[in-house]
């Protein structure tokens, strides 16, 4: 037993006293890059510190990214990474991920803006001794942006004579978030039985986070062709309603333009 165990001693004492020398690895931040209502694009970004007066390689890394508790990424890198001296450097791990996929396994619970990530996995260092793994394990909030719902709802008639038609369509919007979502240059293109009426460009204010709320699109209609086809159907009861927009809104990730494409039969009301 004891001739297996001394010649061991003095490598052991080599590793303790390496110890000091050895690169550290820090998360540092989670940088998005680009978002929209169909993806993200991030960089998980290290911090890497190698305080040895020579270059370290960083062989290889491996990593398990979890949102919510379900695992969505995991993989490695074989092509390595070589510190400076005395440096420290970044390391950047990116993950685009899709919207649609992730959060119909990952649940964003109503009234949140993020999911719970935890990015786990070791790093590589070969070092005068030897390869040697250093743990990591980092955890924080990933974006979660979810395209809000818009409904048509009824449409009202303001004022109706024989040069100008006033009208303010309802649209039900529906935010999933925590923050209040802006929609700002609403530009829009409106049909009416199945004919143009109208565009324009309008702010349409803020909904509230994880609420549902009524926002009125104000039409006006000045072209008297379109005024003459469409009296008779605006007196009637209801219509068929085409909305098509797009709008910038501002949401806790920043600006992100929005595409609406809605249509429907909506009631005519007071």
């Amino acid at each position: 037993m004891h001739r297996i165990l001394l010649p061991l001693l003095p490598l052991l004492a080599a590793c303790s006293e390496l110890d000091p020398y050895l690169p550290t690895v820090t998360f540092d931040r989670l940088d998005v890059k680009s978002v929209d209502w169909a993806e993200i694009s991030t960089d998980f970004v290290f911090r890497v510190d190698n305080p040895n007066p020579v270059e370290v390689p960083l062989a290889r890394f491996d990593y398990s990214l979890v949102l919510g508790g379900v695992e969505l990424l995991s993989g490695d890198d074989p092509d390595g990474l070589v510190l400076l001296a005395s440096d420290a450097s970044e390391l950047a791990l990116p993950a685009d991920l899709v919207f649609a996929s992730v959060y119909e396994t990952v649940q964003a619970v109503r009234g949140d803006d993020a999911v719970p990530f935890v990015l786990s996995g070791s790093f590589g260092f070969d070092t005068p001794v030897g390869q040697v793994d250093v743990p990591y394990d980092a955890d924080g909030d990933f974006p979660a942006l979810r395209t809000p719902a818009i409904d048509l709802g009824t449409l009202r008639v303001t004022n109706l004579s024989v040069t100008e038609i006033d009208l303010g369509l309802d649209l039900h919007i529906d935010n999933d978030h925590g923050s209040t979502l802006w929609f700002q240059d609403f530009d829009y293109t409106v049909s009416l039985a199945g004919t143009q009426a109208a565009e324009g460009l309008v702010d349409l204010g803020g909904v509230e986070g994880a609420s549902l709320e009524t926002v009125e699109l104000p039409i006006t209609i000045d072209n008297l062709s379109v005024i003459s086809a469409l009296y008779d159907v605006l007196t009637g009861d209801a219509v068929q309603v085409g909305l098509d927009a797009v709008s910038n809104v501002d949401t806790p990730f920043g600006m992100v333009p929005l595409a609406v494409d809605e249509s429907g039969n909506v009631d005519i009301g007071e």
